[in-house]
This record gives C-alpha cells, sequence and structure tokens, in this order.
C-alpha cells in the first residue's frame, strides 16, 4: 500500500464501527477523545513498553438491548 501523505498529521485508518458503539463511547470518554482511546488500547494490546491498559467507563454505556429512551430514563426503567 502506497504511503499516504499526511502534512504532519496521523494518516487516516478508516474502520467500520456500528453507530451504537461509536455513541457509546462517544459518552463515555468525550466527543473528541475516541481516536486518543483507540490508539491507547492499541498500544496495549500489542504490548509496547510503558502502556498501561486503558481505564473503562464506571457503567454500562448503551449496549445490545439498550435502547437510547431506557438510558435517559431514571434507574433505565423505560415508559414510566
Amino acid at each position: 500500500m502506497a504511503k499516504q501523505k499526511t502534512d504532519g498529521h496521523t494518516p487516516m485508518r478508516p474502520i467500520r464501527i456500528p453507530d451504537d458503539e461509536w455513541e457509546a463511547l462517544g459518552q463515555a470518554v468525550g466527543e473528541r477523545n475516541r481516536a486518543r482511546l483507540i490508539r491507547e488500547y492499541i498500544r496495549w494490546h500489542v504490548r509496547w513498553p510503558g502502556n498501561e491498559q486503558p481505564e473503562r467507563a464506571l457503567e454500562q454505556i448503551g449496549g445490545p438491548g439498550v435502547s437510547k429512551k431506557a438510558a435517559e430514563q431514571p434507574d433505565g426503567q423505560e415508559g414510566q
């Protein structure tokens, strides 16, 4: 693969992530911190020296079967 011209920036890497997972990650780490967390996870996963496992969200955010509407209700209770 030909090397991308980056003008001093990190090259873009297109990846496919479902919308619900992308939104939950933004809620957990902040809309502008997703790429930072992904890079931290990669460095930890490939065991680069000095890289610790990134911290996880304190609680579940979204997930299979969890609608946005349910997550907004107190105690996760729908329709009450």
